[in-house]
């Protein structure tokens, strides 16, 4: 997008209690796979913290993120596909 500056997501605070299970909704481009990319450790906030059971999760390495994926979050991709 060149120079341009996108805000996908600002001032969410979620809180998720454990077992609890959760749907996104709304409609295109408001934000729904940004967050649950930032939920999922896959990208890294450019501001603010993502803190999940007590980690920052943009501290993580990538091995660490997925384990942390593996372990803790149950992911379902938008565009899941092998090639």
């Amino acid at each position: 997008m060149g120079s341009a500056q996108v805000t996908a997501v600002r001032g969410v605070t979620l809180d998720i209690n454990a077992g609890a299970y959760v749907a996104l909704t709304g409609p295109s481009g408001c934000g729904k796979s940004t967050l649950l990319h930032l939920l999922g450790a896959v990208d890294s906030p450019t501001s603010g913290r993502v803190i999940i059971d007590g980690r920052d999760t943009s501290s993580m390495s990538d091995r660490e993120a997925t384990d942390f994926r593996l372990r803790r979050i149950g992911f379902v991709f938008q565009r899941f596909y092998l090639m």
